[in-house]
């Protein structure tokens, strides 16, 4: 009995451990269901330059000319820009 009061004393450690974090998880998801998840802006580089793209045509001071120059590098940068989430979607060989 000597010899195993080490591992006896771990044992109890360890058991106490994942107890406490059994308890803890227990609490985090009742937490979770009892709190409404409040959806933010979508963000990042590209949900930002669409908005700031879209402030600019809401501006009554560009002429249209101006504008549809803006629309076509618009369009250009979203397509390079899908075509790099594509190229990192795709499975690599």
């Amino acid at each position: 009995m000597e010899n195993n009061t080490d591992i006896i004393v771990l044992t109890s450690v360890i058991i106490v451990l994942f107890i406490v974090f059994i308890i803890a998880t227990i609490r985090e998801f009742n937490t979770i269901n009892a709190t409404t998840f409040v959806e933010k802006e979508e963000g990042g580089p590209r949900a930002e330059m669409l908005r700031f793209i879209g402030k600019l045509f809401m501006d009554d001071r560009i002429d249209e000319a101006k504008k549809a120059d803006l629309i076509n590098a618009v369009r250009n940068a979203l397509e390079e820009t899908e075509s790099h989430e594509q190229m990192k979607k795709a499975p690599q060989k």
